[in-house]
């Protein structure tokens, strides 16, 4: 049968999907194989074809029993000739399989990779003589992927005993970074690799930005067809989310690793059969689950990497029609997985408890050694550091001090059983020479033969089975003559423990003398927090969503867009001219701070938030009023990834320049310290955040979206345009009827009060140098007498943005009184400070008292140098 017939007869498909046939070919050569295919690519059919048509059997590995079953179930369809071993079968059960595998009666055996640590089990396989072993979800074995698995790590061993050469490793998620670690941890020699695409192009993927979860996941449920899968960062929360929905008239249920086994399989059946249309669960649902026409995935909680998003929504129109993807984000989800980061890697005092726990359980004393291996028992480790500690907190623990020295990790396939001799030679010689037992003199002879003087003076390894191989009996009969000379006191025998242990390379030393390699645990901590902000970066990204997901694994795609995620269809993006101003406060913020900031502080200082005092201090407070967290958060991000700013530290996004940019603020060509000549481009900005303010004001009233009542990209075209009547405004590109019920006039009455102002300042400043028409109010309070802190109250702008406007004034009227702006001796005090020299703003801050604000220096500093200037002429 060739690769075409089984396609059909065991699929009902005349042709291979893109890749696969490649991918299958290279396979039939005996090629190792590392396939990175999306998910719903197809990747099962690469190795149950090879599998299928082969004379031998062969083993798939495969981490979850639902994800066996169902594959199993498939191909059993017309016949049996596929079936799986995993911890839900009796022992009685799995002999019978791999029985018909010893009679050609199964192609496929489906394994857990928990099994392949049984010696007795790997012998077992090794005697069937397998020829393909295909590793499935292969990510799991890499400490860098997004779901490592200590079991995994397993396989290369089994491979190394087993002697098998044809292996096959597949996945839907490993960047350049894991592909490299699943090679080097399978020892593949000279693999093949494929990847292929990670594009989704009928996905449309969205990011909405909310405290109001529970109201956004209702109206996106209302407006989406269903089957739906709603993921969760928690048990607790899928069990939330799940009460609230079905309260609300949903018919939903909830599904996590808590449940037991016969509740997960029921809930499982009920939604691929379409008995329940909405599941909320855990990251433990949905691989390798077969329904291909599940419409919608939404993200209640943000997950901790791109890989698991990505995976995640590949279980959504695998059926090839459109599908919808929506990721709720708020800061708390972030929070979320630093807990998760925190209690998956090992701290200091961690390790040492792990290691004094296990010295303890393997009776080993402080300043004592032994070669007996010591088994890992995961609860009495746990019940003495007083702590839930995990399969890979634990085998992370183990790696550190193995590398440290301090033990070796035993794997089962090394394992043997030890022996001594305690009688001397004369003592054995009598034993013999009068025993009436056949087998257990031929055996102590054999023994001697065997190990000679060495037996005699320590503990030997021996292999049970080897030794029944060689004098014709067999293992249990060896066993039991063991056990008879050990009882016998004649020998020390030591049984092997297969289950994983650790055997000691040192003796026990205090756990807190214990030198271990930080700088490996800190690598570990730091690659999954790594993770988290790149998904961070995701959701404030501007650019195309996928565009985002391909550049992440490795794809060029720089000029790719999708066209059907929220950043595409909306092309806000976001106006450059917006852009460029936030990016001019973030920038020189940071830079004001002299060290790090958090991204937190920087949003809360730019919204002029009152939560700390020294937040008031920066010359920019509340200069961005107007725009929301996550805008200023989408600018940030863009910042960091053009390289102008770079995060630092773990857990905080601490920010800091770069040293690109630090250069680049100390010449005269900086954007900070570059003037806007374009005095249209400063009103449009001034007309574009008066109708901003007036937005979201209609936006609470309506509760709507300020985007819904009129997007950002309109609203700059009618601070450019400037209309004055209902025609006009109605005129410009993307401005509805809708549009204009809602704020239409408001709108106008700005333009009108604005146009104003313009003409009034032409009026009466002809002959003079034209003071920028946005400043006209400022400049009329100024010359009434209001105080700074009046006029910013008035026009309902900070502080700072008032005396950047002053600056500007005083450069067109030098002579421009400043003098009631400050309160008595404010002025006069400032004035001194700067007569006797200053290094920059923040020297001059720094000598005068707390209440001096930033704003009150730039003036008097402005009004210093104009009449400097002035004198001077």
């Amino acid at each position: 049968m060739n690769i075409f017939q089984a396609l059909k007869n065991y699929f009902g498909y005349d042709n291979f999907r893109p890749g696969q046939e490649e991918i299958i070919r290279s396979i039939l050569k005996g090629d190792n194989v590392l396939a990175i295919l999306p998910t719903g690519g197809g990747k099962s059919i690469c190795f149950q074809i090879p599998s299928l048509i082969s004379d031998k059997f062969s083993i798939v590995i495969s981490p979850l029993i639902s994800l066996m079953k169902d594959q199993v179930d498939a191909l059993n369809e017309k016949e049996i000739i596929a079936s799986f071993i995993n911890s839900t079968m009796s022992f009685q059960e799995a002999e019978q399989v791999l029985s018909n595998v010893y009679y050609g009666k199964i192609k496929l055996l489906y394994l857990a990779p928990e099994r392949l640590n049984n010696i007795q089990f790997a012998e077992r396989i090794k005697s069937l003589n397998p020829e393909y072993l295909f590793i499935d979800e292969a990510h799991c074995i890499s400490e860098w992927g997004h779901n490592f698995r200590p079991s995994y790590t397993k396989i290369k061993d089994f491979i190394a005993f087993t002697g098998i050469k044809k292996i096959s490793a597949f996945t839907a998620t490993a960047t350049p970074e894991v592909r490299n670690d699943i090679i080097n941890q399978l020892n593949l020699s000279d693999p093949k690799i494929f990847v292929r695409g990670f594009e989704r192009p009928n996905l449309q993927l969205n990011v909405l930005i909310s405290s109001r979860k529970k109201e956004k996941l209702l109206q996106i449920l209302s407006q989406h067809k269903t089957p739906a899968i709603v993921y969760c960062s928690s048990r607790k929360k899928t069990e939330e989310v799940a009460e609230f929905l079905y309260t609300a008239g949903v018919k939903c249920d909830f599904y996590h690793a808590g449940l037991s086994p016969i509740q997960r399989k029921k809930i499982q059946e009920d939604f691929i059969n379409d008995k329940l249309q909405v599941i909320c669960a855990t990251n433990a649902f949905g691989m390798g689950i077969d329904k291909s026409n599940i419409r919608l995935i939404i993200h209640f909680n943000t997950p901790g990497s791109i890989e698991n998003y990505y995976q995640e929504i590949g279980r959504a129109g695998r059926d090839g029609n459109p599908a919808y993807a929506f990721l709720l984000h708020e800061d708390a989800d972030i929070q979320i997985q630093n807990y998760f980061i925190a209690n998956s890697c090992p701290d200091k005092d961690l390790i040492q408890k792990i290691y004094d726990a296990i010295c303890d359980f393997g009776r080993i004393g402080l300043g004592s050694f032994s070669e007996r291996d010591i088994p890992l028992n995961l609860d009495f480790i746990s019940a003495v550091v007083k702590k839930e500690v995990s399969a890979g907190l634990l085998h992370s623990t183990i790696k550190l001090l193995e590398s440290a020295g301090y033990w070796k990790l035993v794997s089962a396939f090394e394992k043997k059983d030890g022996i001594q001799f305690l009688y001397n030679k004369n003592q054995l010689k009598n034993f013999v020479k009068f025993s009436d037992d056949n087998e257990l003199k031929e055996l102590i002879l054999f023994l001697v033969r065997e190990y000679g003087a060495e037996i005699f003076s320590k503990k030997v390894k021996l292999s049970v089975k080897e030794i029944a191989e060689k004098i014709g009996s067999n293992e249990e009969i060896i066993y039991n003559l063991l056990n008879i000379i050990a009882s016998s006191g004649i020998v020390d025998f030591d049984k092997a423990i297969f289950s994983e242990s650790v055997t000691l390379l040192h003796p026990r030393i205090k756990s807190s003398e214990l030198r271990l390699n930080y700088k490996r645990i800190n690598e570990t901590y730091l690659n999954l927090q790594r993770k988290v902000d790149q998904m961070i970066d995701f959701v404030y990204s501007t650019e195309c969503r996928m565009k985002f997901i391909l550049n992440y694994f490795g794809e060029n795609a720089d000029s790719y867009s999708c066209g059907n995620c929220d950043r595409c269809k909306s092309r806000l993006t976001m106006p450059d001219e917006i852009s460029e101003y936030l990016k001019e406060l973030i920038v020189s913020t940071i830079f004001e701070s002299n060290e790090k900031i958090s991204e937190t502080s920087i949003v809360n200082i730019l919204k002029g938030s009152v939560k700390k005092d020294s937040y008031k201090k920066f010359s920019r407070f509340g200069s961005a009023k107007t725009y929301s967290s996550s805008e200023i958060k989408m600018v940030i991000s863009n910042l960091i990834s053009q390289g102008i700013i770079e995060k630092i530290g773990s857990g905080k996004r601490n920010l800091i320049l770069s040293d690109k940019t630090e250069r680049s603020l100390n010449t005269k060509d900086s954007f900070l310290n570059q003037k806007k000549s374009d005095n249209d481009y400063s009103n449009n900005l001034e007309l574009f955040n008066l109708l901003r303010e007036r937005r979201s004001s209609v936006s609470k009233k309506f509760r709507q979206t300020p985007a819904l009542i009129c997007p950002d990209e309109v609203l700059i075209k009618i601070a450019e345009t400037k209309p004055l009547t209902r025609a006009d405004l109605l005129s410009i590109d993307g401005f509805t009827e809708r549009m204009f019920t809602k704020v239409g006039q408001e709108f106008l009455n700005i333009l009108n009060e604005f146009n104003d102002q313009i003409s009034e300042l032409k009026k009466t400043g002809a002959g003079k140098k034209e003071i920028p028409k946005n400043l006209s109010e400022t400049l009329s309070l100024l010359k009434k007498g209001y105080k700074l802190q009046e006029i910013a109250e008035i026009r309902k702008l900070t502080e700072a943005v008032i005396s950047m406007q002053v600056e500007t004034i005083i450069e067109y009227e030098p002579s421009t009184d400043i003098t009631g702006l400050f309160n008595n001796g404010e002025l006069e005090l400032i004035n001194q400070v700067i007569s006797n020299g200053f290094a920059d703003i923040k020297d001059i801050k720094s000598k005068l008292p707390d209440n001096f604000s930033y704003a009150m220096i730039r003036i008097a500093v402005a009004k210093k140098k104009a009449d400097s200037i002035l004198k001077n002429s």
